[in-house]
């Protein structure tokens, strides 16, 4: 329909251009692949070099470049089209925004969200069961969501065994009058157990800075540390000191 007499799949993300080989995409080769999860090109993360990156796009004639990720693979077309641009090619470069985070300004709704959405009700589900289980059973379920908590928070709404959520936009404190620690005592007399979904990116604020120093990744982004396990050590130790409670569970 669009006259593409030939399309190439880059194996192995940004780097693939300049150092992996190319794979034919042909009906027959992506005859299943929406059967599948992640990518049968494969991926990496970071380090690539723009430069390189366009001369083989310029080297192997391509004059449509298609890049699916989310914000840095986004972060990264937008360079290789500006490189493109200062060249004077005739190269079209799109961006596909494919992140469960659903963390891409602009876009209302990414590929893969509603996925980890739904897979997420597995883990909530299991945390419930486990946590009525017991007396006093506190159940935790630590979610993807370095800079955003849509999948946290949606995954809350979608079910009805959630009784907190917690998220890096809506910053919360632990100690003192209407801090989580009271709620969780509170909900624990009421209910007998409780279930919380923390993003991974909320509550970093809380651990000490000593925690924190803890680099970037390949992407530049800065290294989180385990707020689920650093959050069930307090709830824990606070359930301890401050309650009458003689039997309780962190799941």
């Amino acid at each position: 329909m669009y006259d593409a007499t030939r399309i190439l799949g880059i194996d192995g993300g940004y780097r693939g251009f300049y150092s992996r080989n190319t794979i034919p995409l042909t009906p027959k080769v992506v005859n299943d692949i929406h059967k599948r999860g992640g990518t049968i090109l494969g991926t990496s993360r970071g380090g690539h070099d723009t430069s390189k990156i366009v001369d083989s796009i310029q080297d192997r004639g391509i004059n449509q470049v298609y890049i699916i990720g989310g914000d840095g693979t986004q972060k990264g077309a937008s360079a290789i089209f500006e490189e493109i641009r200062r060249r004077g090619l005739k190269v079209a470069v799109a961006g596909i925004p494919k992140t469960i985070d659903n963390d891409i300004p602009v876009i209302d709704k990414s590929f893969g969200f509603d996925t980890a959405v739904e897979e997420a009700q597995r883990a909530i589900n299991a945390a419930h069961v486990e946590a009525i289980s017991i007396e006093n059973g506190v159940g935790m379920v630590k979610l993807m969501g370095r800079y955003s908590g849509f999948i946290a928070m949606y995954a809350t709404l979608a079910s009805r065994d959630v009784d907190c959520c917690l998220i890096p936009e809506s910053p919360f404190y632990l100690e003192g009058k209407g801090g989580l620690f009271e709620y969780i005592e509170r909900c624990l007399k009421e209910n007998g157990h409780m279930v919380i979904v923390i993003a991974e990116g909320a509550g970093q604020e809380l651990l000490s800075q000593s925690l924190l120093a803890m680099g970037q990744d390949a992407s530049g982004n800065k290294l989180l540390q385990d707020v689920g396990l650093w959050m069930s050590h307090r709830i824990r130790v606070s359930l301890m000191l401050h309650t009458n409670f003689t039997r309780f569970d962190i799941l």
